[in-house]
């Protein structure tokens, strides 16, 4: 069985007692104890393909 520690309060969590959250619109995991973040979802940033750095070179992509 995981168990995980808490790096503010020290309690000792199994994962089903993390309690859920939706901190600003992202999924976040929050010791039960002591209210703090312990897991926070990181947004995805917009990317763009290496064709957009070299518009001038043809790319061949594999299929």
């Amino acid at each position: 069985m995981i168990r995980i520690n808490c790096p503010y309060c020290h309690a000792t969590l199994s994962p089903a007692e993390l309690e859920q959250a939706d901190i600003q619109g992202q999924f976040g995991l929050l010791c039960p104890d002591c209210g703090s973040v312990l897991v926070r979802e990181v947004p995805m940033p917009e990317s763009h393909g290496i064709e957009a750095h070299y518009p001038e070179m043809p790319f061949h992509h594999a299929r």
